[in-house]
């Protein structure tokens, strides 16, 4: 397994500052740099030792061997137009995207050919949001996508594969085309489902709020997550994220008939078949 000599992080906030903080954990680099426009966040990252060092420039980029851009994706996309002329010949850049495939088309198009990129998505997290609530073990037991192309190196994509292992993560290696259209339903529309569920149930009334249990929260909890960070998932995969919210409506048009028309083994035959599917992951 490779260490590098200096990584540079873009975004040292939940995900970024758990790779930070996994990194030295696992001893693959002695120094991480943090890289931001807001200082108060990058001293917060500091004190937590999610880095060991910052910068508000983007020059310093010049001294790393890894970079990983961890900013929220559209901004990703920006961030991959800006820094080709900063980065070091050789170095390997990789992002923590929860959409890849303009991500992964925007690196091709703009960074410098000296310099390879491997996008990742590592499938970790939580609904909070922050350094604050960043952890070195936050990707072990976890999944984490790579998505190579046509044009990606073999032997960078191999030290990415290896560095997320080290970090804990099984990997699945796929396209970005199969990963955006597989983490729409996998993820994306959980999130939205679970948004739509809150705004419809959840009022001022008291007596409703007082029968609220443990499973409405589980189902919803997702809902609380940041949401500029998942308007912005939600346009840049809109094409697969709008296929997935399409059958979800035909699926709960279903039981909305069943149960209206008093159907009772219609309804069961609905809840059983969803129950087998979820029973089989």
């Amino acid at each position: 397994m490779r260490k590098f000599d200096s990584v540079a992080i873009i975004g040292t906030g939940l995900i970024g500052g758990a790779f930070g903080m996994a990194l030295l954990k696992q001893k693959l680099t002695k120094r991480v740099i943090g890289i931001g426009r807001n200082e108060l966040k990058l001293k917060k990252a500091l004190k937590l030792k999610a880095i060991t060092e910052y910068s508000l420039d983007y020059w310093i980029l010049g001294e790393a061997d890894l970079v990983f851009i961890s900013t929220p994706v559209l901004n990703i996309e920006e961030m991959l137009k800006r820094i080709g002329p900063y980065l070091k010949a050789g170095a390997i850049v990789t992002d923590g995207g929860s959409t890849k495939q303009r991500i992964v088309e925007t690196a091709w198009k703009w960074l410098p050919r000296y310099v390879s990129f491997v996008g990742s998505h590592p499938i970790a997290g939580s609904e909070k949001s922050g350094v604050d609530n960043s952890r070195p073990d936050l990707f072990f037991g976890a999944v984490c996508a790579v998505t190579p192309d046509k044009t990606t190196v073999k032997k960078c994509l191999n030290e990415v594969i290896a560095l997320w292992k080290k970090l804990g993560s099984g990997v699945i290696v796929m396209s970005p085309a199969e990963h955006d259209k597989a983490i729409a339903a996998a993820s994306h529309l959980p999130h939205f489902a679970a948004s739509a569920l809150s705004s419809a149930v959840i009022a001022k009334d008291k007596n409703l709020r007082a029968l609220i249990g443990k499973g409405f929260k589980d189902t919803t909890r997702i809902a609380a997550s940041n949401p500029a960070v998942w308007a912005e998932i939600a346009i840049a995969n809109r094409k697969n994220v709008c296929v997935r919210l399409k059958q979800f409506i035909v699926e709960t048009k279903k039981l909305e008939k069943a149960i209206c028309s008093g159907k009772k083994m219609a309804v069961v035959k609905l809840l059983e078949t969803a129950k087998k599917k979820r029973e089989s992951i």
